[in-house]
């Protein structure tokens, strides 16, 4: 990256701990694809946010999402109303993420960025800031990820505090679901074709057993057809008629009684325990309200008494 005056060149002397999801590098590589195709713009900018979980100093990013912004004289301006909307609906998916920063694209940060920054701190006191250098992913021998992560930074510039971004480090952390899907879609080649990945060797083997299923089926069928309609005689192949006739008693019957009330009971036991957490949640939130209102009362009277 190139010198720029938004960005302190030293990294960060916090001690904050940075775990990064390939999950979120292919969502914000997907969204420039997009948008490069669909704008016919070679190196466009696309804008989105970060997601994910904080304990303390340790912040892992796991996803990401697209955010709607417009141009007003120059600067960027981000819909707040689409922001929240999108953060709620991945709440309802993942109660546990938190919305952490953003994401742009683009060879180096801009002084605007500046701008973008306090914008998001209105949702997050202190938001992240992740750059993907797309310049850098067209070189073919770059070996590193061009991915860069910041905080801001409040220091003082002629008596004036200032705002600026520092680099922080920041590791790749991957689960095993992710490591499968990563090694499927880098085994993507341009033309649509898959060379070797393991998840389409397992999805074709299961593909194929499943037609060979089928076809092994429909022959069952059209031969009990012939049955039924006296233009084959069962007699005449006995050893035949009774291994269909233990397949088929091993066939769970979904649309018997017992199948529907067992279902009807598993439904209700899953509602029930709904219920319950949604109690027990509101009853935890009542307890704390109480202990709250008990100490600033406690307070209260003691300064009372005291005067």
């Amino acid at each position: 990256m190139s010198k720029n005056s938004a960005v302190i060149e030293k990294e960060s002397s916090g001690s904050l701990s940075l775990l990064l999801h390939p999950l979120v590098i292919i969502n914000i590589s997907d969204h420039w694809t997009r948008a490069k195709v669909q704008n016919r713009v070679e190196n466009p900018r696309v804008i989105g946010a970060l997601l994910g979980q904080q304990t303390g100093r340790t912040i892992e990013i796991f996803n990401s999402f697209e955010l709607v912004y417009s141009v007003v004289n120059g600067l960027i301006v981000i819909d707040p109303k689409y922001l929240i909307s999108k953060q709620e609906q991945f709440r309802k998916v993942f109660p546990n993420y938190d919305f952490l920063g953003w994401y742009s694209t683009g060879e180096n940060v801009l002084a605007s960025d500046i701008e973008v920054h306090k914008q998001i701190s209105e949702f997050n006191e202190s938001p992240l800031y992740l750059l993907l250098d797309t310049v850098a992913c067209s070189k073919p021998h770059t070996k590193e990820l061009p991915v860069h992560l910041f905080e801001s930074e409040l220091r003082m510039v002629d008596d004036k505090p200032t705002t600026f971004f520092a680099k922080v480090h920041h590791r790749i952390e991957t689960g095993e679901a992710e490591r499968i899907a990563v090694d499927h879609v880098a085994r993507i080649t341009p033309t649509g074709g898959v060379t070797g990945s393991s998840l389409s060797a397992h999805l074709l083997g299961v593909y194929n057993a499943i037609s060979m299923l089928n076809v092994r089926v429909k022959i069952l069928v059209q031969f009990l057809t012939l049955i039924k309609a006296g233009k084959i005689n069962p007699s005449e192949n006995p050893g035949l008629m009774r291994k269909i006739s233990s397949l088929c008693t091993q066939l769970v019957a979904i649309d018997s009684s017992s199948t529907k009330a067992d279902f009807v009971n598993e439904y209700n036991d899953a509602l029930m325990i709904t219920y319950l957490s949604s109690i027990t949640k509101g009853s935890n939130s009542i307890n704390d309200l109480v202990d709250k209102f008990n100490i600033s009362h406690d307070k209260h009277s003691r300064r009372r008494g005291f005067f």
